[in-house]
């Protein structure tokens, strides 16, 4: 059996919704047990006392949860819709990764850049844009855009 490579970007981007859907569970069961991640401390020696409380932390566990479950069952049963989707995911993660430099640049007093949770971001946004730019098998065999 082969697979195409649309049917492999399909295949990891799912695989990234389920680990943006674990990330989210993580957070919602323990919002401060992914602080690299998700940045919601602020209890760092030397940072500001915290305003956030673990109700916005589970709050962000459940948005991460339903939207990648979302956007992974559309994979799987309308690709097209999915793609578009995980694209959207996609360029939320690559957003987190682009505010993760910048408050780095701005803020002098917190901790260097975590590189760790930066390429962790790229990669889920990467991975997640991959059906959207891979025009595979069921593309052409429909004779139109992808998102048409």
């Amino acid at each position: 059996m082969t697979i195409s490579s649309y049917g492999l970007s399909l295949i990891l981007a799912i695989i990234a919704c389920v680990i943006g859907g674990a990330l989210g569970g993580l957070t919602l069961v323990r919002p401060g047990s992914v602080l690299g991640l998700t940045a919601l401390d602020g209890d760092r020696e030397g940072d500001a006392p915290s305003n956030t409380s673990p109700t916005e932390g589970r709050a962000l566990g459940g948005l991460l949860i339903l939207s990648h479950a979302t956007a992974a069952l559309f994979l799987g049963y309308q690709s097209n819709v999915g793609a578009a989707m995980a694209f959207a995911l996609a360029m939320a993660w690559l957003g987190a990764a682009v505010g993760r430099g910048v408050s780095t640049l701005a803020d002098k007093t917190k901790p260097p850049l975590n590189l760790a949770s930066l390429a962790f971001e790229v990669l889920i946004a990467v991975t997640l844009s991959l059906p959207f730019f891979n025009a595979g098998r069921l593309v052409v065999l429909r004779g139109h855009g992808m998102l048409v």
